[in-house]
């Protein structure tokens, strides 16, 4: 085999386990979580006090926008 072989044969290597890698990685990666549960539950979570009332304050803030985005993927 000369150079210009053993070169492709190389790439073509190359190119199978970065696919291999690549899709493998895709394979195993968890959904992503709902950052409008994240938000609630983080309010409900937090130490009573200044912060618990700002992250309850931001979750109410934010809770428009997440049934907007409910809505929207019912109807899809």
């Amino acid at each position: 085999m000369g150079k210009r072989g053993k070169f492709i044969s190389g790439v073509v290597t190359a190119s199978t386990a970065l696919l291999l890698v690549y899709f493998l990685s895709e394979s195993t990666q968890l959904p992503s979580p709902d950052s409008c549960q994240q938000t609630l539950a983080a309010a409900a979570l937090a130490r009573e006090g200044g912060d618990q009332n700002t992250l309850v304050d931001n979750a109410l803030l934010q809770q428009p926008s997440c049934e907007e985005d409910a809505e929207a993927s019912s109807l899809r």
